[in-house]
């Protein structure tokens, strides 16, 4: 071969490496969008986990107190359970037995005080009561718990002032005991 053309040939793969070298990365949207919705797929897996390993203390205590209560009571089909921290915590477990009554069962220290939930004011006679004396634009919570040893409605909403408002409530009259506005 003569000397010409294998220069030729030399120089030809020189500039197809530099022309290699120079340039620039093209970047592939599928294979971008693919990396990124993974990254959100096992961030999202890690916060779900991360929830569901921190509430599991709560769901134990939860499902101990429904337990207590069914062995130690008449209640027989758990409908709700609501749990409160003031100076110790109390939960309220709301329940029928076995011939469809009403209960409601405080719990406190392993101890349990039942109540018949027909003794008290209706959810639609509190709701009622709530909104034409105080007149909140959201209703957050309505939960029975026990206060000073009488059973209660604990109720907390936002005012027409925008700022969260908690009451205490007799459960079955509706006497104010306790009212927080502002918060």
């Amino acid at each position: 071969m003569p000397l010409w053309r294998v220069q030729k040939m030399i120089q030809f793969k020189d500039d197809i490496r530099i022309r290699q070298r120079h340039r620039q990365a093209r970047i592939h949207w599928a294979h971008f969008w693919f990396i990124v919705i993974g990254i959100l797929i096992i961030l999202a897996a890690f916060i779900l986990g991360y929830f569901y390993v921190s509430l599991a203390p709560m769901r134990q205590a939860e499902n101990r107190v429904e337990k207590l209560v069914r062995e130690k009571t008449s209640i027989a089909t758990v409908t709700q359970v609501s749990v409160n921290y003031r100076k110790t915590t109390t939960y309220a477990v709301l329940g029928q037995t076995t011939t469809g009554t009403q209960k409601v069962a405080i719990v406190r220290n392993n101890k349990i005080k039942t109540y018949n939930r027909s003794s008290g004011m209706t959810d639609s006679q509190l709701k009622k009561m709530i909104t034409n004396k105080y007149k909140p634009k959201k209703l957050y919570s309505a939960n029975i718990s026990e206060y000073q040893g009488v059973l209660v409605w604990e109720i907390s909403y936002k005012g027409q002032d925008n700022k969260l408002n908690y009451l205490t409530l007799d459960f079955k009259s509706g006497k104010t005991y306790r009212a927080i506005s502002g918060m």
